[in-house]
C-alpha cells in the first residue's frame, strides 16, 4: 500500500541520483503565479470553512514555526496523564520534595503557537503550556508566510520534468503540464515545510487560516499523492469493503495490482475534494488514536470535522460509520471485571497495545522510577465461548475494534474470536463466499449460515 508522498519522492530522487538536486529558479512571476483556477480555490476556501465550522483548531493569528521544538511539562503523573505522547519524552526528571515529574520533548516539524498561548505541534499534538512548562524554539525557524514560495524553490530547487520523469510517465497526458508545476512547485515547499504527506491535509487548513494565502496549493500536492494509492481512493468508490476476520485478506496485494493494471494513468481528483477526502481519512485517524494525548482533535471534534467531510448527499453512508466509530470510542478500554462475553468483546481492540513509560519519584522526589505498562487485552479467545461466540455473529452493536475500512462491530469481533479458535475464517468451513461486500445484511446472512454449520460440526472442534 503505497504512501509516498511528494517529500518523500523528492528524497528518493536524490538518492537514487547520488547528486543534490539542483535547478534554475523560476521566474518571479512563475513563482507567484496561483496553481489554483478561481473555482478551485474558492472550493478548498469552503471545506476549510466547514472545518472550522466544525471545530477544527482556528490558526488565524498564529505564528508559525518550522524545525525542531523542546518541550518542557511539568505534572503530577497521579493525577493527570502525560500532556504530550511519553515516546516522544527523551528526559524524564522527578522534582524534590513532589510528585511531579517533568518530561522533556522533542518534536520537529511545522508548529503553530496559537494567539490565546496553546501550540499545535508538529500537526499532531495540542499543547497548552502550564506554570512551570517551557516551549523553546531556538531550534526552530519563525516562518514570513508570504515568502514560503520562493524561500522554499532557494533551498529546495526541483526539476520534475529532469527529475521525477519515471513519477509522470503515469499521469495522464492532460494532467502531465500541471503536474510539473505542482511538482516543481510543492516538493521544495513541503520538503520546506517538513509536511509528509498524512500532514498536508491539516497543513491546508492550519496555513490557510494562519494567513498563507497559497496553502490552498498544497491539496493539488495531496490530490497527486491520492491518486496513486488505491487503498485511500477505495472507500470512495466501493466504501462495503469485504471483510476477513482472520485479518489476512489474501487477494489484497493482487487486488491492487489489478487496478494498477487497469489504470494506465493516474488521473488526480479536484483539490478540494482531495482536501475534503484527505481530511476525513485524517480525522478518522484522529479519532483511532489511542489515548488523548496521542491527538490533535478531541474524540467529539475529530467526529464532527470528519462528517464535515463527507461527500454531497453521502453516497458511501460515511456519516452513519463515523458515528459507528465513535460510540466505540467511548467504550472503555477495559471492560468491568467480570462483564459479560459481548461486553468484553465490545472493548476488545484489533490490536494490543504497546506499553506507555510512566515515570514517578520515590523518597521525596529523590528517586526515580520508571515502568512501562499497557492495559491488557479486553478479550482473550477462549474455546470455551465458542457457542455463545457463534450466537453473537450478526450483532450490530458497537465495539473498540476498527481497522482501515473503519468500525467494526460486536458481531465482527465475534468472527475475529471464531476464526482465532477454529483457525481459520468460519465462512470458509462452512463453505460461504468470503469475498462479498461486508454491509449489515451480509453479515447477518454469513452469521445464519454458519450458525447453521455449526449446529452439526461443533463436535469436529468443541473439547478438542
Amino acid at each position: 500500500m503505497n504512501r509516498i508522498g511528494l517529500a518523500a519522492l523528492a528524497v528518493i530522487v536524490v538518492a537514487c541520483l547520488g547528486v543534490a538536486v539542483a535547478a534554475e529558479p523560476p521566474p518571479a512571476a512563475a513563482a507567484t503565479e496561483s496553481l489554483l483556477s478561481k473555482p478551485e480555490a474558492k472550493g478548498v476556501d469552503g471545506v476549510v470553512d466547514a472545518m472550522l465550522a466544525a471545530g477544527f483548531p482556528d490558526a488565524k493569528g498564529a505564528t508559525v514555526y518550522c524545525g525542531k521544538l523542546d518541550v518542557s511539562a511539568t505534572f503530577d503523573p497521579a493525577k493527570t496523564p502525560p500532556p504530550l505522547p511519553s515516546d516522544a519524552s527523551r528526559t524524564q526528571m522527578t522534582q524534590p520534595n513532589s510528585n511531579q515529574v517533568t518530561y522533556g520533548y522533542e518534536f520537529n516539524g511545522l508548529h503553530f503557537k496559537l494567539p490565546e498561548g496553546s501550540w499545535i505541534i508538529a500537526l499532531a499534538y495540542r499543547f497548552k503550556p502550564g506554570p512551570n512548562d517551557k516551549v523553546n524554539t531556538a531550534g526552530a525557524s519563525e516562518l514570513n508566510l508570504a515568502e514560503i514560495i520562493p524561500d522554499a524553490l532557494k533551498a529546495h530547487p526541483f526539476d520534475a520534468e529532469h527529475n521525477a520523469a519515471g513519477w509522470l510517465e503515469r499521469v495522464g497526458p492532460a494532467e502531465r503540464a500541471r503536474d510539473v508545476k505542482i511538482m516543481d512547485r510543492l516538493v521544495p515547499v513541503t520538503m520546506f515545510l517538513k509536511v509528509n504527506s498524512d500532514g498536508l491535509a491539516p497543513a491546508v487548513v492550519l496555513l490557510r487560516r494562519a494567513g498563507w494565502e497559497a496553502a490552498g496549493e498544497l491539496s493539488l500536492a495531496l490530490a497527486q499523492q491520492r491518486a496513486r494509492n488505491y487503498w485511500q481512493l477505495k472507500p470512495w468508490t466501493t466504501p462495503d469493503m469485504a471483510f476477513d476476520p482472520t485479518g489476512a485478506y489474501p487477494n489484497a496485494k493482487a487486488e491492487q495490482e489489478a487496478w494498477a493494471n487497469a489504470h494506465a494513468h493516474f488521473t488526480s481528483e479536484p483539490p478540494q475534494v482531495a482536501l475534503r477526502r484527505g481530511l476525513f481519512r485524517w480525522c478518522r485517524g484522529q479519532m483511532m488514536a489511542p489515548e488523548p494525548e496521542d491527538r490533535l482533535l478531541t474524540l467529539d471534534v475529530a467526529a464532527a470535522c470528519a462528517k464535515a467531510a463527507v461527500d454531497p448527499k453521502d453516497p458511501q453512508g460515511n456519516a452513519a460509520r463515523i458515528d459507528a466509530l465513535l460510540a466505540g470510542c467511548r467504550l472503555p478500554v477495559t471492560p468491568p471485571e467480570h462483564a459479560d462475553l459481548a461486553t468484553r468483546l465490545a472493548s476488545w481492540e484489533l490490536r494490543p497495545r504497546m506499553p506507555r513509560m510512566v515515570v514517578s519519584g520515590g523518597h521525596a522526589g529523590l528517586s526515580i522510577n520508571t515502568a512501562f505498562t499497557a492495559p491488557p487485552p479486553a478479550y482473550t479467545p477462549d474455546k470455551a465461548d465458542l457457542d455463545a461466540l457463534v450466537a453473537l455473529l450478526a450483532d450490530e452493536r458497537p465495539s473498540r475494534c476498527a481497522d482501515f475500512s473503519g468500525p467494526r462491530t460486536v458481531g465482527d469481533n465475534a468472527w475475529r474470536a471464531v476464526a482465532t479458535l477454529l483457525g481459520s475464517d468460519p465462512r470458509a468451513l462452512a463453505g460461504y463466499p468470503t469475498d462479498r461486500p461486508w454491509t449489515a445484511d451480509e453479515r447477518r446472512a454469513a452469521a445464519k449460515a454458519v450458525q447453521a454449520w455449526w449446529q452439526t460440526h461443533r463436535g469436529e472442534h468443541i473439547g478438542k
